[in-house]
């Protein structure tokens, strides 16, 4: 085995794992109640395993259907996996873990040896083949080299198709004006926009390029996109968690996945801040209430009787917080004469559901 086969995991890979496990968690239940076929795609698997004994994504993958407690109702849906590595070594040591596992009847995992750009082409002509069939696709490369935008495109032009991409922020921050690597930078964003980057410095030059990948996911087709940054132990921003799907569903389940990993903004991992296993915590973060309040009063101000479903949509889509985190907001702002909340006459004073509306009241 090379040195380099198997490496250490970081708080980072833990937390982007736990997030993962989350969402596949809420996603194999809910669509095996009305698909009889899953694809699950890890386009850059890696050997399974860190150095430490620690589940790689594959095993994380496997383990959220297997171990979840509702798969023994599952049983009518068949679950593909496609774990995508290039090197032989990594490839080995992850097919010797899935050897030991054992075959589950409607589980088939497939490990297939090259580049994510040569598989997925496999990928899509299955996908072809059912179009309606929900397909997830991982897609954590080691910098930008072999993501091209183009390639999610394809993948985005099927209803049931979601992405979680690792944007590699750092990658493109250190090595952006080496001319071997900017034409990758331009196939990863599909575009030469990415160069502008140059006017900027610092966290300026960071959220310029986080925007823009962003909106490029958009541009592809995909309806709803949440950004997620992870940083280093230096508290350095590494790379960004990119979500990208048709659902607004999918979106809600992602989002509670990335507010555990983030209580306070639902928005960022640092290695630097993370606390000790041993380090109990005495008052929990909480949501930054008055700045959602801000944005809420920002977008729907002097509007009056808006339709609860209207604000819950600007939440989701619209800002970082949950759509629960709305209705505290305004809650906290209707008890100071700042909204008002009407509810239907046989709705008790706690209720968010149809028909309940909100008026903005213009500051005194």
């Amino acid at each position: 085995m090379a040195d380099d086969t198997l490496w250490d995991m970081k708080p980072h890979t833990a937390m982007k794992h736990a997030i993962l496990r989350r969402y596949l968690q809420g996603f194999y239940p809910k669509l095996s109640r009305w698909h009889d076929r899953i694809m699950v795609v890890d386009g850059f698997a890696g050997p399974g395993v860190y150095k430490g004994g620690e589940d790689g994504s594959p095993i994380v993958a496997l383990d959220a259907l297997e171990e979840h407690s509702d798969f023994a109702n599952m049983g009518d849906c068949s679950f593909t996996f496609l774990f995508v590595e290039e090197r032989k070594d990594r490839v080995d040591v992850l097919q010797g873990i899935l050897d030991e596992r054992g075959v589950v009847a409607n589980v088939e995992p497939r490990v297939c040896h090259g580049t994510f750009e040569s598989h997925v082409l496999g990928a899509l002509a299955e996908l072809r083949r059912q179009p309606g069939m929900p397909a997830f696709f991982m897609l954590d490369p080691f910098g930008v080299k072999g993501l091209p935008l183009r390639v999610l495109r394809e993948i985005a032009e099927f209803p049931k198709a979601e992405l979680l991409v690792s944007y590699m922020y750092q990658s493109t921050n250190r090595f952006r004006a080496t001319p071997e690597l900017q034409p990758h930078l331009d196939d990863f964003f599909g575009m030469r926009e990415w160069r502008q980057a140059e006017q900027y410095k610092g966290d300026e030059r960071k959220d310029f390029l986080r925007d823009l990948y962003e909106r490029r996911l958009g541009s592809i087709g995909m309806e709803y996109v949440r950004m997620f940054e992870m940083r280093d132990e230096l508290n350095q921003p590494e790379y960004f968690l990119a979500f990208a799907t048709h659902s607004p569903h999918g979106l809600r389940v992602m989002e509670d996945s990335m507010w555990k990993a983030d209580q306070s903004r639902g928005a960022e991992f640092s290695d630097f801040a993370a606390p000790s296993p041993l380090q109990g915590v005495l008052f929990p973060p909480e949501p930054d209430y008055a700045n959602l309040e801000t944005l809420l009063v920002g977008h729907f101000r002097g509007r009056r009787n808006v339709p609860i479903h209207e604000v819950n949509d600007f939440v989701l889509k619209r800002t970082d917080f949950r759509e629960t985190h709305g209705r505290t907001a305004l809650k906290k702002a209707a008890e100071e004469s700042r909204v008002t909340v009407d509810r239907p006459l046989d709705k008790a004073p706690n209720y968010w559901g149809e028909g309940t509306t909100v008026t903005f009241l213009p500051p005194e």
